[in-house]
């Protein structure tokens, strides 16, 4: 196992569930910690609390993107990994779905994840072990109703995610997808007193990808939850 000590780290969603419980596993690991979220008060907040850089951004823009990135590598003096926990979550039904209601799971879920790849290559290409870990879930794999937006836009995010591997794995830059079940979020639909994941469940995980050594690609994690809360 790599000690996470040192390492720079970017982590988008950082202000809540699994993108802060992340924030405060990986940083309390060591890691030097940078995070970005949509509501400026809520990103102040959130550094505030965790006593930890961050920045406004809007994944599903890329000038936003790129900005970020120059932000957090100036201030964290390069980067090492980046985990896009940013995404939005919704359930309707397809006719009650608008095409607005679409799109913008769409553009902040699958093009924002695109966006900070791209964003980011250059800055992981420099390092000397980096890491690009992306949040899908098992709903990219395993429909359920009212989730038309919802599910597609994890199930490009996994698609996204291995043909991304394939681009990268030439200059050393790992790709990983964690697949998570229903987490305690407040997600739309999911009810905290069924069997559901915590956010520290998956933060786990995501340190365990960053900690692994290089000898396997844990390119696909997939999350169910195995107590009740």
């Amino acid at each position: 196992m790599q000690p996470l000590t040192g390492r720079r780290i970017l982590i988008t969603g950082g202000t809540r569930g699994i993108g802060r419980a992340a924030a405060t596993c990986l940083s309390d690991a060591g890691a030097s910690v940078f995070i970005s979220g949509r509501n400026r008060e809520t990103v102040d907040a959130a550094c505030t609390d965790l006593n930890l850089p961050g920045k406004v951004c809007d994944v599903a823009d890329y000038d936003s993107c790129r900005l970020l990135l120059e932000r957090a590598t100036h201030s964290l003096g390069g980067l090492d990994a980046v985990i896009n926990s940013a995404g939005v979550g919704d359930i309707k039904n397809i006719e009650d779905a608008s095409p607005a209601d679409w799109r913008q799971m769409i553009e902040i879920n699958l093009i924002g994840t695109f966006n900070i790849c791209k964003a980011a290559i250059p800055f992981l290409k420099a390092s000397a072990r980096a890491d690009i870990i992306n949040l899908g879930s098992r709903a990219g794999r395993y429909a359920f109703a009212g989730g038309t937006a919802y599910c597609a836009s994890k199930s490009g995010i996994q698609g996204f995610s291995e043909a991304l591997f394939l681009d990268l794995e030439k200059y050393g830059v790992s790709v990983s997808l964690i697949a998570p079940g229903p987490v305690n979020t407040g997600f739309p639909g999911v009810d905290p007193d069924n069997w559901t994941l915590r956010p520290e469940d998956v933060a786990t995980a995501i340190r365990h990808c960053l900690e692994s050594d290089r000898g396997a690609n844990l390119n696909w994690i997939e999350m169910r939850p195995s107590r009740r809360p």
